[in-house]
């Protein structure tokens, strides 16, 4: 029962309708534990808002045993979000296909799918998609960091906002760890122009005292979302008028009575959970009477001093089995199931279902909108309802009965844990648990492995400071005496560790620090005795050398990893090494063997059933066929590619292949199809959120329109796709763009703005070892000086193009270097006379022969322009 909160009323739903304007927000409600708030906004949707939005909320676990969960789940508040929207209805009472949304707008929330539906293949189909998206590969497929994550989530709320306005609390976001804050404040940037509503509640005290002192950052957060339009509404303590209010409503004949409301005010200093919770002892001790009148003597009253005494004063006045129940129930934490429940105290469920219910009477607790499989069954959500409660009654367990109950809980979510071993359906929430209750039970080996799993649950999210602070773990119980005698089994536990960190620098672009985890994994499996894993070591060490441009270090540790691989049938190692040492020849332009590596790595991946590995096999033999100039069997090999990713649903495989069949038709000179598939590519790249692949699709379009002529297009597409690449620090794609740009600029004549950006590419090409890049910079520039007249400076550079092309074998930019000098010998022939011009001009027909048949035997579509020049020579020289 909500009472004097008309202002407050009035914030939200001023706020609520702001939004059904247009204009989505976000408010905060902040205030201290027993204030109301989420009482304040249960009552606001009830008897306001209902029926003209959606609404779905989720809090943040409490901690369990002074454990913080709720900071090591990440993005577990915004999942169960998801997991309530599967069950609403939009516009003409339409059930949202939530899986279907996922599939086309969010598939790397696959993951946060209820596997609990309304009919009877909806866990099945949930676990299809899930095993889609996570089963094959160490990350997930559909996203390649976590603000790609991140869009994700927007695309699939802007998705379900076209349909029916959405409203989402956010409570006790105290608790919340990083990544779910981070989350909130990407979403805020980008729903002021959606019906998005965002309500959020913390303490402010608690986030001040969170992590060690130093605040939440729910904190910082807050601040940032303020400046940008967000709202915030502190909530005041109860005044005399709101507690007469609910005084009223409690006992319709109930008659004034100053003094005793003014001690109301006095004694709980008007919080709402004091005044509400007292009120029900006082009528209960018959201080008060069935109208509300006082008749007890205030000095002869023990009032509480606090709300946190007064609750516990109403949990010792339950009947001693329902408060025993409780008590059991607080160990799996806050939200609790009732099947854990019902192994914890050894009830049958009839009874015990009759006991929640009676505590469900008396307030205490409230039945979640879920439910949960537990031992493969279906069972009940429950949870406080208020902090409060679970804290006054936990408190109450002696100690020997919280190390009884954290055992059970151990012992039931470990045997869940392992049921759940090979169905790709573990979640961070039960890795968090079961890791606080293995820790409070002494078996610190088991709470280390699952700290390593919940670390690599949150890292399938790109969720970097949840993964590290669950690697803390790791290493801190690595250290206990518990693991004296598993020398063995500590050695591979840490060594798997360290390659989880490489990985995570890798991603993160920290190259060194990549190296420096790469190599202590390896120290540690060869400590172990375990050369499985050690193959696997080294191949991240040779993968971190290729992207360094160490090319022959890469190809030493790789082709070690291979030979250790096969010693010990690790397949995947072979796979993984081979394609290493492909990517390695083809940037030295040894197309052949490297074509011949990656033939191999699709045989075993294939072989093993690794179906993503598979088919980003075949796009790579694509890519070198394409590179060598064989562009129909570049297509060939980009369609079987394509064709495997559609039937996995690999949709940011399909956007990739898309692409790579359009670079295809570029090359073949059919720029009208070219530019369909690149469309059809960034349509998929937007609905998935990838940033660089958006980027490099832009920079493609581009090129089309830049050799139909298009400048102004083309620069537009290359300025976005600049912008990006900058913004996420993409070396080779900022060049990259700076030589498109630079020869859109070159076509239109500027040519000073030209030159600069050959330069620019051209540095940063050198300065990471991308000898195609610096070929494709060069071939620019020279193109350049020649139209400026420079001729001398124009050979110099095509010359050195040519070289270096011929030395990694890139064909195109053999052909184009050819067929630009050809071009350049006619402009010398105009500046001489008699003999020496007929040299020139048959040396330019010779070259320019050379070059286009090159591009002929690529059937490249560059031909006709130079056909041009050639024909005019040959008609001179005739």
């Amino acid at each position: 029962m909500l009472v004097g909160r008309t202002q407050e009323l009035g914030v939200i739903n001023a706020a609520f309708e702001r939004m059904l304007a247009g204009e989505g927000n976000v408010l905060f409600l902040t205030g201290e534990a027993g204030l109301g708030k989420t009482t304040l906004i249960h009552e606001w949707w009830h008897t306001i808002a209902a029926e003209t939005a959606i609404y779905a909320e989720s809090a943040c676990s409490i901690p369990i045993g002074n454990v913080d969960v709720g900071a090591l789940e990440a993005l577990q508040p915004w999942a169960d979000v998801v997991a309530q929207l599967e069950n609403h209805t939009g516009k003409n009472n339409t059930k949202f296909d939530v899986k279907r949304l996922i599939r086309d707008a969010a598939p790397s929330w696959a993951w946060a799918i209820p596997f609990v539906g309304d009919i009877a293949h909806a866990a099945v189909e949930t676990h299809r998609l899930v095993k889609e998206q996570r089963g094959e590969s160490e990350h997930n497929p559909n996203a390649s960091n976590q603000q790609q994550v991140f869009q994700q989530y927007v695309n699939l709320l802007t998705k379900i906002a076209e349909d029916t306005p959405l409203v989402i609390l956010l409570d006790d976001m105290h608790w919340a760890d990083a990544s779910s804050v981070n989350l909130l404040f990407y979403l805020s940037r980008q729903i002021s122009s959606k019906k998005i509503f965002l309500i959020v509640t913390y303490r402010p005290d608690d986030a001040l005292t969170a992590g060690d002192g130093k605040g939440h950052p729910i904190l910082q957060v807050k601040n940032e979302i303020l400046r940008y339009g967000g709202k915030e509404y502190p909530l005041t303590y109860l005044g005399d008028t709101a507690i007469r209010d609910y005084l009223i409503s409690l006992f319709p004949a109930y008659k004034i009575n100053d003094t005793f409301e003014r001690w109301l005010r006095k004694i709980s200093d008007g919080n709402s959970l004091f005044v509400t919770q007292f009120i029900k002892t006082l009528w209960e001790d018959a201080q008060l009477s069935d109208a509300g009148a006082f008749t007890g003597a205030y000095e002869n009253i023990k009032t509480p001093d606090s709300a946190l005494a007064v609750v516990m004063e109403r949990t010792r006045r339950l009947d001693s089995d329902t408060r025993e129940l409780l008590m059991y129930a607080t160990a799996e934490g806050e939200e609790f199931t009732a099947y854990v429940l019902e192994q914890l105290s050894e009830i049958k469920t009839m009874q015990l279902l009759k006991e929640l219910q009676q505590a469900s009477s008396a307030g205490m607790i409230v039945q979640k909108g879920k439910s949960r499989m537990f031992a493969n069954k279906t069972t009940t959500i429950y949870g406080f309802s208020h902090a409060l409660f679970h804290k006054a009654l936990y408190d109450t367990l002696l100690d020997d009965q919280k190390e009884f109950l954290h055992r059970k809980c151990f012992e039931l979510l470990k045997a869940e844990w392992d049921r759940l071993s090979d169905s790709n359906e573990r979640t961070l929430t039960i890795a968090s648990k079961l890791l606080t209750h293995a820790e409070k039970c002494n078996e610190d080996a088991i709470a280390a492995k699952m700290a390593l799993e919940a670390a690599q649950i949150a890292w399938q999210n790109f969720a970097e400071a949840e993964a590290l602070e669950m690697i803390g773990h790791v290493r801190r119980l690595a250290e206990s005496k518990n693991f004296s005698s598993l020398k063995n089994e500590r050695e591979e536990l840490l060594g798997d560790t360290a390659m989880l960190l490489s990985r995570i620098d890798v991603i993160r672009g920290r190259y060194d620090e990549a190296l420096k985890n790469a190599g202590e994994a390896l120290d540690y499996f060869e400590k172990g005795k375990n050369e499985f894993k050690s193959a696997d070591a080294l191949n991240q060490h040779g993968n971190i050398n290729f992207y360094k441009s160490a090319y022959n270090k890469a190809e030493t540790e790789a082709r070690m990893a291979l030979t250790m691989a096969k010693r010990t049938c690790n397949m995947s190692g072979e796979a993984n090494a081979l394609n290493t040492i492909g990517l390695v020849m083809k940037e030295r332009g040894a197309y052949d063997a490297a074509r011949e590596c990656f033939e191999e790595s699709f045989s075993i991946r294939e072989s093993i059933g690794n179906q993503i590995g598979a088919a980003a096999a075949l796009n790579n033999i694509g890519t070198v066929y394409c590179s060598s100039g064989a562009n129909d069997k570049a297509l060939e090999y980009h369609t079987k590619s394509l064709t495997l990713r559609e039937s996995i649903g690999d949709r940011h495989g399909l956007s990739s292949s898309l692409c790579n069949i359009g670079t295809v038709h570029f090359s073949l000179g059919s720029f009208s199809l070219a530019l369909e598939y690149f469309i059809k590519s960034l349509e998929i790249m937007d609905s998935i959120g990838d940033r660089s692949g958006i980027a490099y699709i832009h920079g493609n379009i581009g090129a089309v329109y830049s050799v139909g002529g298009s400048y102004t297009e083309a620069v537009n597409h290359f300025t976005i796709s600049l912008e990006i690449m900058e913004s996420i620090g993409d070396l080779n794609g900022i060049a990259s763009t700076q030589n498109n740009i630079g020869n859109v600029l070159s076509d239109s004549g500027m040519f000073d703005g030209a030159l600069g950006c050959f330069q620019k590419s051209t540095e940063i090409y050198e300065s990471i070892h991308n000898s195609e890049g610096i070929v494709a910079s060069l071939l620019g520039m020279g193109i350049l000086h020649r139209k400026q007249g420079d001729l001398e400076q124009s050979r110099i550079i095509l010359i050195r193009t040519e070289t270096i092309a011929s030395e990694i074998q890139a064909k195109e930019y053999i052909a184009g270097a050819k067929c630009e000098l050809g071009m350049l010998c006619e402009a010398e022939a105009m500046q001489r006379d008699g003999d020496l011009r007929i040299a020139k001009l048959r040396e330019a027909a010779t070259l320019l022969e050379d070059g286009l048949a090159i591009f002929r035997e690529m059937k490249s579509g560059r031909t006709q322009g130079y056909e041009g020049y050639l024909t005019r020579i040959k008609a001179i020289l005739s």
